[in-house]
């Protein structure tokens, strides 16, 4: 008995010990206790983040679908925090002075900047996930203070003007999420990110080029922005490609028949967008591949055989094509994609394309005028350096004419866009 005693008088205190070492060691660090409870109040107190006091021991929290956060040594190293605000829908794209909040956004009083600044502080993150919060306004450069970051996915919200450059300087990341915003523009070069698996920019505005990227991603997800551009041949060196979504835009050109084949490639939708041409007749399939969606652009031909075979498992979505060996009942005739085909506007050319075609105007313009004045020199009727210009060409019966300013030539023709080119020669291009 006096020995039960005496183990007990021993275990109590190492039970009260056990029972408190947990909390001693995760207790989070003062600064970003403060941190989180400034990240509440930016957010005006979303009903997930209620409930919290100076008692909350964040890092012991349990995590549910809308809450995740985790802690190593008395830091945050992973926020998700995802509300229940719906994302946009048919808005057009706003500015810094023209957005308008509403029931869905964060009030008018939100400053995007002060809430990435406040975030920063957190800089041991590795993932961050801020969903449905309806946080708005232009994502700041200041995100590159993230250094750590391996997941960002600020989906589902309505942030807006262009991907900031510095998001190109995340070494570590390896899922970028940026789907359901309002983003418009170019997307920067990710050829950096060289741990880069998973790409959702789907639903904004982004185009017209297609984004360069890393060659090791294995999602791509597109969809639903306005690219205008051909696939680009440096995607087919994607061996661990699984999945690619680039539906809903304006893309154009023949589809590359090795995407159908590439090592790891599972899903491929490439609906709804300009493609024009047959699909080779030789194509083969990669085994793993279980999903195609090719409906609804100007594919002409007959649909290859390991996609248009019956004893395939790949489902095959391939309607309002021109296809031959395809259900006429869900197909436009050949002479509506020939037609269609014909139509369609060119991708935007680069920097460098403009500039040659502005010079090619200007050039075919001054020839054209050039040969016009030729048969003055030779007119005895009035000495032409005092006559005025007009003058000049009604004394020859031709009609007068007016000599055009560099910004009256840029306004007539959109800055010189290709669309107005009437003719092109040995002597330069005219409009």
């Amino acid at each position: 008995m006096e020995n039960f005693w005496v183990s007990s008088n021993f275990l109590f205190p190492v039970l009260i010990f056990l029972l408190f070492l947990p909390v001693s060691i995760a207790q989070l660090s003062p600064s970003e206790t403060r941190t989180l409870f400034q990240v509440q109040q930016l957010l005006e107190y979303p009903e997930v983040l209620q409930g919290w006091n100076n008692w909350t021991n964040f890092c012991y929290l349990p995590p549910s679908p809308s809450l995740v956060i985790v802690c190593s040594d008395n830091h945050i190293t992973e926020l998700t925090v995802i509300g229940n605000k719906s994302s946009p829908s048919n808005t057009s794209i706003p500015t810094s002075d023209h957005f308008i909040v509403s029931q869905q956004t964060l009030s008018d009083k939100f400053s995007i900047d002060a809430f990435f600044t406040t975030l920063t502080k957190l800089s041991n993150l590795k993932v961050l996930s801020l969903v449905s919060l309806g946080i708005w306004g232009p994502l700041p450069a200041k995100i590159k203070r993230f250094w750590s970051l391996e997941v960002l996915n600020i989906s589902s919200n309505f942030i807006f003007g262009e991907i900031p450059l510095q998001i190109s300087t995340f070494k570590n990341l390896k899922s970028l999420v940026l789907a359901d915003n309002l983003f418009n523009g170019s997307v920067p070069d990710l050829r950096t990110l060289q741990v880069l698996e998973e790409l959702d920019l789907g639903n904004n505005h982004l185009g017209p080029k297609f984004p360069s990227l890393g060659n090791n991603v294995t999602r791509i997800i597109l969809r639903k922005n306005s690219l205008r551009s051909d696939i680009p041949s440096d995607l087919m060196n994607f061996d661990q490609l699984q999945k690619l979504d680039v539906s809903s835009n304006n893309l154009l050109g023949p589809i590359p028949s090795s995407l159908f084949s590439l090592p790891s490639i599972q899903y491929l939708n490439l609906a709804e967008n300009q493609f024009t041409g047959a699909l080779r007749a030789n194509t083969s399939c990669n085994w793993k591949l279980k999903f195609v969606d090719i409906s609804n652009n100007l594919l002409i031909g007959n649909l290859p055989y390991c996609i248009g075979s019956s004893s395939s498992n790949m489902t095959v979505i391939s309607s309002w094509n021109c296809l031959s060996n395809a259900s006429s009942k869900y197909q436009h005739p050949y002479s509506f994609c020939h037609r269609e085909a014909l139509a369609v506007k060119p991708p935007v050319r680069n920097q460098e394309g403009q500039s040659t075609i502005k010079l090619g105007l200007i050039l075919g313009i001054i020839g054209a005028l050039s040969s016009i004045n030729l048969p003055v020199r030779g007119s005895p009727v009035m000495n032409g350096r005092h006559a005025p210009r007009t003058m000049r060409m009604a004394s020859l019966g031709i009609p007068p004419y007016h000599v055009f300013t560099l910004e009256e030539m840029e306004d007539a023709t959109n800055n010189f866009d290709p669309s107005n080119l009437g003719a092109e020669g040995s002597a330069g291009t005219a409009l």
